[in-house]
């Protein structure tokens, strides 16, 4: 694979990314606090940064789970998924539990007898969208976002489960526990989300709620649960009390025990999944750069049929080797203007996200800022004064230090410095370069070809 890959689990504020190679864990990071908003987003993947390598344009899977995620279990008739889909779009505005615009995503069912269903995802649009500026801000370029669902149904069919089995899926967590049942094969038929976690003062509770899901999905599905699968790092001294009060038989998943777990088994998941919030936020919500993307690559069809509407109509349509290069060239030159496209939507998607991360960052941002100065920074500079205030309408930002060494060297290391604060997450806009302070040092007699020089760089954050 040609780019490095990521996993995160962000799963009821408990938040884990690790990089993959060859489909292994080669680095792991764990946030030591809950992650609930998006500024706490925000910080946690600039600690990432400083903990592991975060490739540019590195492909990420998201796992995530929040308590404005909602999971509803539809059956419907067989229709065709154009018409599905503008149903279930209805039935979004309808279902949803919250008064914001909704991004969604669904995951079809097909049973024995031709009966069909959809688990249909539902989660503000402003968390897809931020948790996707947030990553990109880091270099991380989100290709799947899906509920925890998608996990299961894709680990379940690895186990030693009967056809006919109907399961119970307990996966706990700190501060949450989901419940879900699902087939052997791994569809995933009812989800349910408990506002407490699994410990010695809830096991009780936790008990007493699943052994009601038993007896509901007894009711709506017609069928009995045949087992109970815990899932999570549980405490030894509940395994006893859980598989006496638990009314199936119970068992504990080992590999669900490793906090890293969901990391792992979200880079196995096919690239082409149905419940994606990603695929389905972009085909929903066309935006300008989609636009633009498409009249791209409208212009390079129009161009090449023209050519060869061109060479017909002339009638000049022959084998002979130089009409076919001049075809070769004029594809050549249609691919250069996509590319120069395709270029320019990057640059502005990461404007976008540069946006967004100071809008929900515009607090902490001094603070983010001297940790993103103290990766750049070089060890020939020293950095002696950073002062960053907020004006009207931008932050204004103030550095001053000193350089060491030759004196082209030294320009070399600033300039390179300053270009850097220029670029994608924070595009400073420099109102006052090194260079300005070293033509007064100039004047005065003051710069020196060897040793240390002051500079000054004065810029603002919009």
């Amino acid at each position: 694979m040609s780019r490095t890959r990521y996993a995160i689990s962000w799963l009821y504020g408990e938040f884990r990314i690790a990089r993959f190679h060859r489909d292994e864990i080669a680095e792991q990071w764990e946030s030591p606090q809950q992650v609930e908003s998006y500024a706490d987003l925000v910080k946690v993947l600039d600690q990432a940064a400083q903990a592991i390598v975060l490739g540019d344009k590195g492909e990420v899977t998201v796992v995530h789970e929040h308590d404005l995620h909602t999971h509803e279990y539809l059956e419907v008739p067989a229709m065709k998924r154009r018409d599905l889909e503008k149903y279930l779009h209805r039935r979004v505005h309808q279902d949803k539990s919250f008064d914001e615009e909704a991004a969604w995503c669904f995951h079809q069912v097909a049973h024995a007898g031709g009966k069909e269903g959809v688990l249909l995802h539902l989660l503000p649009k402003r968390i897809v969208k931020s948790t996707v500026a947030a990553c990109g801000a880091v270099g991380l370029a989100p290709k799947q976002y899906v509920p925890l669902t998608e996990i299961i149904s894709d680990y379940l069919p690895t186990l030693d489960l009967d056809a006919d089995d109907m399961v119970v899926v307990v996966a706990c967590f700190k501060a949450r526990t989901e419940i879900i049942i699902a087939l052997a094969d791994g569809e995933a038929l009812f989800v349910r989300e408990l506002n407490y976690g699994l410990s010695a003062s809830t096991y009780e509770r936790l008990v007493t709620d699943v052994n009601r899901t038993l007896r509901y999905g007894r009711q709506q599905l017609g069928r009995s649960v045949t087992r109970a699968l815990m899932m999570g790092d549980i405490n030894a001294e509940l395994v006893e009390p859980l598989e006496k009060n638990i009314d199936v038989p119970v068992s504990f998943d080992e590999q669900a025990a490793d906090p890293y777990f969901w990391a792992l088994w979200a880079t196995k998941l096919s690239g082409k999944l149905s419940a994606n919030f990603i695929s389905v936020f972009a085909q929903k919500n066309i935006t300008a750069d989609a636009v633009r993307r498409v009249a791209a690559w409208s212009t390079a069809a129009i161009l090449l049929v023209t050519t060869v509407m061109t060479l017909f109509t002339g009638g000049l349509v022959t084998h002979r080797a130089d009409q076919i290069r001049g075809i070769e060239t004029r594809t050549e030159e249609v691919r250069l203007l996509i590319d120069q496209v395709e270029q320019k939507l990057w640059e502005g998607r990461l404007k976008q996200d540069h946006l967004g991360r100071l809008q929900a960052t515009s607090k902490n941002l001094p603070a983010l800022l001297l940790v993103h100065l103290g990766r750049l920074t070089p060890p020939e500079v020293t950095l002696t004064k950073v002062n960053v205030a907020r004006q009207a309408s931008a932050w204004q930002v103030l550095i001053n230090g000193t350089v060491a060494g030759d004196l082209r060297e030294s320009a070399r290391i600033l300039a390179n410095l300053e270009q850097q604060l220029s670029e994608p997450p924070w595009q400073i806009r420099l109102s006052k370069s090194f260079t300005d302070t070293w033509m007064q040092q100039f004047a005065q007699g003051k710069l020196r070809r060897e040793g240390d020089n002051g500079f000054e760089i004065i810029g603002e954050l919009r």
